[in-house]
């Protein structure tokens, strides 16, 4: 299910909801697509907020450490604690108020997303031609929800459920403090009378345990209240939640917080806003104004490959360039073909003239004098030219140029584009051109090409860096490079050793 919402913001009005669309979608690309064609993207903001089985979100704490470092040591503290690996997993903190807390370390909450679904996300808006400015997870979008009904100086909790399970968040100053996952379904609330109560109750004891934490932990808060989104025909259960829990309960009234009139006409989407998975969607929209009151803010996307610094070139542009590389690799299989027949009859022909010459060579008595000596002395010289042209011409049809390509191929990067290739010397030298959107990829990139037998080994020692506007980018600067190995045939001279070690990735 693909759901989508914008939100305008306006200085000292309300934030608004500009429209809400959803579409029973399970491809992300395809959805972006179709909700691109119903609602123009194109220079907007785009928020994406994960699902719940997209990433681990664990309370922790950190020693005295720059806020810069937290991220480092959370990632091997906790490696432990998450079922995929943390070395290249996507982590981000938050951390908690201290000024409510008798604790002398600090608290902080933890996000870790695996790889391989920031991957997706990536590429799934990659194919779209659209790009993300930031990712969320419902915690911090339903933290800014819950930030818009403090009080100046109090803390306040929101509980908000949803398909599958209910979300508790307790925000202080614009902040998440705590966090808990209540699995009750937003379905339970509105079946049978029995059923009903179980569920309210199941989560009345979870939210009671959660504000009896809170105040053991931030004891020098204090909480106003707590707000109920709840879903269309259940809005009693309010009532019952206030007879369970020792803090002030009341429904969660959007539209007070909220500009929803431009939804007027649509009174099922106005009322679709109160479950979970909208409320964290439309949080995670009221971003920019969480962060012009200075709260901290995540992103959990790759820092070493940011969405905002790539170009979206979109699945037609991919399609292109691989054909391009499939015509290179044609091109190139016909003009070797060609080229080894002609170094098969030059082979041939080289053969023919080495026989006699041995034969006469290896039949000749000493010789007699100086002269007869010289004239040895010329033939075997020339007998030594000819093996090494015949082995040279024999050695030049081996090699092709299709491994290189696949190689190419399977490391291929999104921010990085080649668009030449020179093999040279039987494969011995070698010269890689292309484009990229950043200088700082190349050294990833020569890294990740390591990994290819065709590229293990090599040294890149000529290394020219360029600039160039692209129209098919906006008139977006990209830089050129040019690579070429060193010939190991050929001495290294002192330069070129300090060229090559500054070209080395």
């Amino acid at each position: 299910m693909l759901r989508a919402l914008q939100v305008t913001h306006v200085t000292g009005e309300r934030p608004r909801v500009a429209w809400s669309y959803t579409e029973d979608s399970s491809d992300l690309a395809r959805g972006l697509r179709t909700l691109s064609r119903a609602h123009p993207l194109r220079g907007v903001s785009l928020a994406s907020v994960l699902a719940r089985t997209q990433y681990r979100l664990v309370s922790t704490e950190l020693d005295e450490l720059p806020r810069e470092e937290w991220a480092g040591a959370v990632r091997w503290r906790l490696k432990e604690q998450v079922d995929f690996p943390v070395d290249d997993a996507i982590v981000d903190v938050l951390g908690v108020p201290q000024d409510t807390q008798n604790r002398a370390t600090q608290s902080a909450i933890a996000l870790l997303e695996p790889q391989s679904e920031a991957n997706k996300l990536s590429l799934a808006v990659d194919d779209a031609g659209l790009r993300w400015t930031a990712i969320e997870v419902p915690e911090t979008g339903l933290r800014n929800i819950c930030a818009l009904a403090e009080t100046e100086t109090q803390a306040h909790a929101l509980i908000a459920f949803g398909n599958e399970h209910a979300l508790l968040v307790i925000t202080l100053g614009g902040e998440l403090v705590m966090t808990r996952t209540i699995e009750v379904a937003s379905a339970a609330l509105t079946g049978s009378e029995e059923a009903r109560g179980g569920a309210v109750g199941r989560a009345g004891l979870e939210v009671l345990r959660t504000l009896d934490t809170f105040e053991r932990t931030h004891s020098k808060a204090t909480l106003s209240g707590l707000s109920v989104a709840l879903p269309g025909g259940a809005a009693s259960m309010a009532e019952v939640l206030a007879d369970l829990v020792y803090v002030p309960v009341k429904p969660l009234e959007l539209g007070q917080l909220i500009d929803v009139s431009a939804l007027a006409a649509e009174p099922d989407k106005v009322e679709a806003l109160s479950s979970l998975e909208s409320l964290s969607l439309l949080g995670a929209a009221l971003r920019p104004a969480s962060q012009a009151r200075g709260c901290q803010q995540i992103n959990m996307q790759d820092a070493e490959h940011p969405q905002g610094a790539a170009v979206s070139w979109g699945a037609m542009w991919g399609l292109r360039a691989a054909v391009a590389v499939l015509a290179l690799g044609v091109l190139v299989s016909i003009a070797m073909s060609v080229g080894s027949k002609r170094l098969d009859t030059t082979a041939t022909t080289l053969e023919a003239q080495l026989g006699p010459l041995q034969a006469v060579t290896a039949s000749m008595p000493p010789p007699p004098d100086l002269n007869k000596l010289n004239e040895l002395r010329k033939g075997e010289a020339l007998q030594r030219r000819l093996s090494e042209a015949l082995d040279n011409a024999t050695a030049n049809v081996s090699q092709g140029y299709s491994e290189y390509l696949m190689a190419l191929g399977r490391q291929a990067q999104p921010n990085v584009w080649v668009t030449g290739l020179v093999v040279q010397q039987n494969g011995r030298q070698l010269t890689l051109s292309g484009r990229m959107t950043d200088p700082g990829f190349l050294p990833a990139y020569l890294s990740r090409l390591e990994n290819e037998a065709q590229f293990k080994g090599r040294r890149f020692n000529q290394v020219e860096i360029g600039s160039v506007t692209s129209e098919m980018a906006g008139d977006q600067h990209l830089t050129t490079f040019s690579i070429s190995t060193e010939d190991p045939a050929k001495p290294a001279t002192p330069g070129a050793q300090a060229r090559k070690q500054e070209a080395a990735p």
